[in-house]
């Protein structure tokens, strides 16, 4: 079973990364909007049909994998044109969800994270 963690915010995501350099992990990261205590659903209707997609295929990811969630804030703070997710030179978020393999380009945005084959294929590879 791959390690899981969840982070919320560049700076914690950023320093956990600094902290995996030169380890040989696959790191996947789901950047996904904030969820609702009351009944832990996110703002973002997308995000809601991707998620159990997403973390119905964990079991496929090695147990030298890493899954990371990454949560970009509530509504308003996502939306703003300089979030910084969206300005962050590494990882230039333009949408979410968004499922990737961290520094191997390998990237699902918005209805591809819903594909079960999509995220299974990302997965295995």
């Amino acid at each position: 079973m791959a390690k899981q963690s969840v982070f919320r915010g560049l700076q914690q995501l950023r320093s956990y990364l600094t902290s995996l350099e030169g380890s040989n992990k696959s790191i996947f990261i789901l950047f996904t909007g904030d969820k609702n205590e009351q009944d832990g659903s996110s703002w973002c209707p997308d995000c809601n049909v991707a998620d159990p997609v997403i973390h119905k295929s964990l079991n496929l990811l090695s147990e030298d994998s890493e899954f990371i969630t990454c949560y970009v804030g509530d509504r308003p703070t996502w939306k703003n044109p300089q979030n910084e997710f969206r300005m962050d030179k590494d990882i230039q978020l333009k949408c979410i969800p968004t499922l990737m393999q961290w520094k191997k380009n390998k990237v699902l945005r918005e209805e591809q994270c819903a594909d079960e084959s999509l995220v299974e294929m990302l997965f295995e590879n």
